[in-house]
């Protein structure tokens, strides 16, 4: 945004005219003052200076540019700095262009040349407020070798960033704002406050709900989307934007993610994180199953719902010796959705059943049950087929452990192994830790294996 500049500093006898731009990276330092920010990073200091300059260049300023809290690199990225460009080409009167610092303008030595061709046409003069190059050739080549070291300074420092957060995502940390179910916190660690990840313990039950309901296979996104929606699952708000109903694209993202079984992934690949699982593997795996179906080409979403779908055949195809289910669905008219039945073997032509609105079916059904007698005998068998199970289900449990635990003496096994290969030089260095990585995953998720059998046999 550009505003009209009101300094009381520039001088009546001003014979020039100049206009300031100024830049933050972030929207907190449009508000720092001058006096808490001494460094150049806030706007009110980049104005003071500015204004110092102005009045040395015996100058008034006539406009102010303020480009705000946005990381640009690149000039085509900064929209106010276009616009000046244009305020310039309107108002030959302007004499300068004062900036804070040429960092604070140019983070490559491209932008900084175009932009001084740029102003040279116009007949304008860039000045630095705290950098004095003064004219002709050299200070031409100081400029110069000032903008290739600010390039310089900002590639070294993407690098850096990018090896710190590599560093952090391979010892199990999450890089940037938390995911849903999750929250950024602060939590003290050997005396100092450090950046962390909590469960939100508002969202976290209901992103576990979201997974369970869809790893049932009975509800689409769609559907899925509604029914979350009616269970208050919303958004975090945030300074910009008040929460609202989890999108189905955000859904579909959530449903993905291995993050929400403890696996943090950073450029493709994947690391145990530090942060506590919402589900467990078990659980996501049948989420991608159900997902992958889906995805299969002639495969879609089961949108509508009826609690007798799938249970129902029709009763003249069976006499006829056909096996013909009755398939639930819903039609709109001018009265609103009607739902009703109808019979596969219609769909094929052999069939002659009418449609049969619901509430016609689910009234026979009613009546029919009334009819239905329980054995005297019925509650023995229904104890003894649930002992059976649950024997059964208990026995399965403790193999599941077993099998656990032999994973987890076969992980250890092979990752010494590679560590002996490591020390002799058998194979690279790269494929061993992309191994390492992979035996840690594997690792991980036996353990939650582990713990959680241990917990189910224990009750």
């Amino acid at each position: 945004m550009s505003t009209t500049a009101t300094h009381p500093t520039a001088t009546e006898t001003a014979t020039k005219v100049a206009v300031t731009y100024l830049r933050v990276s972030t929207t907190r330092q449009m508000s720092a003052g001058a006096d808490v920010d001494a460094e150049g990073n806030s706007i009110a200091t980049q104005r003071e200076w500015s204004a110092k300059k102005a009045v040395a260049l015996g100058a008034s300023l006539q406009q102010e540019f303020v480009e705000p809290g946005a990381s640009a690199q690149t000039i085509e990225k900064r929209p106010v700095f276009k616009q000046m460009l244009a305020y310039l080409g309107e108002h030959p009167e302007v004499d300068y262009v004062i900036i804070y610092m040429r960092s604070r303008a140019f983070r490559n030595l491209g932008d900084a040349v175009m932009t001084k061709r740029t102003l040279e046409r116009l007949g304008v003069k860039l000045v630095s407020a705290k950098e004095d190059f003064g004219d002709g050739i050299m200070a031409d080549a100081m400029e110069a070798v000032t903008d290739i070291m600010n390039e310089v300074q900002v590639r070294l420092s993407g690098e850096d960033i990018k090896i710190k957060l590599r560093h952090k995502v391979e010892n199990g940390g999450t890089t940037g704002r938390a995911k849903l179910g999750y929250l950024n916190v602060r939590v003290e660690h050997d005396g100092r406050l450090i950046n962390s990840i909590a469960l939100d313990q508002e969202r976290a039950p209901l992103v576990k709900q979201a997974f369970e309901l869809y790893a049932t296979g009975d509800y689409s996104l769609e559907r899925l989307h509604v029914a979350m929606a009616d269970l208050g699952f919303t958004t975090r708000p945030s300074r910009k934007f008040a929460q609202q109903p989890v999108s189905i694209a955000k859904l579909h993202t959530m449903l993905r993610d291995p993050y929400y079984v403890g696996i943090v992934t950073y450029k493709g690949e994947q690391f145990p994180g530090r942060h506590e699982p919402i589900i467990d593997q078990d659980l996501f795996d049948q989420v991608q199953q159900v997902m992958n179906h889906r995805s299969k080409r002639g495969q879609r979403d089961r949108v509508l719902y009826h609690y007798l779908k799938g249970l129902l055949y029709c009763d003249r195809c069976a006499k006829a010796g056909r096996n013909a289910r009755l398939i639930y669905t819903e039609a709109k008219g001018r009265g609103g959705t009607y739902a009703y039945y109808l019979c596969r073997g219609r769909q094929d032509g052999v069939c002659d059943l009418p449609y049969l609105p619901v509430d016609r079916v689910e009234d026979a059904v009613a009546r029919h049950y009334v009819t239905l007698g329980l054995p005297t005998d019925f509650l023995t068998e229904i104890r003894e087929a649930i002992d059976q199970n649950m024997a059964s289900e208990s026995a399965s449990i403790r193999e599941l452990h077993a099998r656990y635990r032999r994973k987890l003496t076969t992980l250890a096994a092979r990752e010494e192994k590679l560590l002996d290969l490591t020390e002799d030089g058998a194979l690279p260095r790269e494929r061993i830790r992309a191994r390492l990585r992979q035996l840690q995953i594997e690792r991980h998720r036996a353990e939650q294996g582990l713990t959680e059998t241990g917990d189910k046999i224990a009750q």
